[in-house]
């Protein structure tokens, strides 16, 4: 993987004040998608990066994990989220 590659993932975690862990998970799984090791359309493989992914974000009010997973359920499909903006 390009080391640029590499190092914007480092910086944009860094700014966006997450863990460096964040940042090392983020790119061992891309290098493991850009070296043929994992198939990004793999759906239980992507599950499993994401929920390590998801243990690491921070938000303001506590991590990822404490969102209700059922975030779809809330609306009805006639009824769709407001878009930010």
């Amino acid at each position: 993987m390009d080391p640029k590659i590499t190092d914007a993932i480092q910086q944009s975690v860094r700014d966006e004040g997450q863990s460096d862990a964040l940042a090392r998970r983020l790119i061992a799984w891309f290098k493991a998608v850009a070296s043929g090791n994992e198939d990004i359309n793999d759906r239980q493989s992507a599950n499993r990066h994401l929920e390590l992914l998801y243990g690491e974000v921070q938000l303001p009010g506590g991590h990822v994990d404490d969102i209700d997973d059922n975030v779809e359920e809330s609306y009805s499909s006639t009824d769709p989220p407001e878009e930010a903006g």
